[in-house]
């Protein structure tokens, strides 16, 4: 099966409200009451390998899955390029798919009674930014795999971790050391009372482990926490099939219904 390849927006700078993007929609052979918006990570991509593990496991599941191609990626079509990026657009893109989804539900073959939010990365702070503030109580559970956490984390495991990492940023990515400071999940994280499950990987160096640790600790309750001891940043050394369909049978076994109006 194939995803039906949607677009929204019309302009092509990146910054621009109404910015070109495409999402990818994975239905279901018949209409399901769950639904998983499931964001990449700075220049990313939909369908990339790692993102297509967590796109099989939720529709193994029997969920409905959209996956945004967000702007300014050297790897996909949407808007911008690689050194367009800036996170705050990156969250954009993610609440502009959640929008969609929910203005679209039957359309998109979903009754509107259970979304989740999966996120890698970048894509992994925007889902979590977004059911602490703007979807806060109507989302089911989150699933968040090498999440960022903050600027300055993700600024001080560059410095740590990358040769040349600061300057290799602000050669690639030239807004990011003045933007990205701005950007702290530490700010919200007391919201985030629904059921979250968090993946880290052992060799991972953009969001090591201690980052992630940090984040899961700081919790107001305990998550379910999976460190995959052979994986980098996106869920390398394994196809961790059995590790995301456990965590999202947990999460789903965890979840208080919400009411079908609490997402209209």
């Amino acid at each position: 099966m194939t995803p039906d390849i949607i677009t929204i927006g019309a302009s092509d700078d990146p910054d621009d409200a109404n910015a070109r993007m495409s999402f990818e929609l994975w239905r279901t052979e018949v209409p399901s009451g769950r639904l998983a918006v499931t964001a990449h990570g700075r220049n990313g991509a939909a369908r990339a390998p790692h993102m297509q593990k967590l796109i099989d496991a939720y529709r193994a599941r029997g969920y409905v899955v959209v996956s945004p191609n967000c702007c300014a990626s050297a790897w996909n079509d949407s808007a911008g390029a690689e050194g367009d990026f800036l996170l705050e657009n990156h969250v954009r893109d993610v609440r502009r798919t959640i929008d969609w989804v929910v203005a679209n539900a039957s359309a998109a073959g979903w009754n509107g009674t259970h979304l989740a939010l999966c996120g890698h990365s970048m894509g992994a702070y925007a889902a979590a930014r977004l059911a602490a503030n703007e979807y806060a109580g109507r989302i089911a559970h989150l699933l968040l795999v090498s999440p960022f956490t903050s600027g300055v984390r993700q600024i001080e495991a560059r410095e740590k971790y990358h040769p040349d990492g600061i300057a290799n940023l602000r050669r690639d990515v030239p807004r990011a050391l003045d933007e990205w400071p701005r950007h702290d999940v530490f700010k919200v994280i007391d919201r985030l009372t629904l059921p979250v499950a968090v993946f880290a990987g052992g060799k991972d160096i953009v969001a090591p482990p201690e980052n992630v640790e940090e984040f899961v600790a700081r919790l107001p309750s305990p998550p379910l926490y999976r460190l995959l001891p052979e994986a980098s940043h996106c869920l390398e050394g394994g196809d961790y099939r059995i590790e995301l369909l456990d965590a999202i049978d947990r999460l789903d076994a965890a979840v208080i219904p919400l009411a079908s109006e609490a997402l209209s």
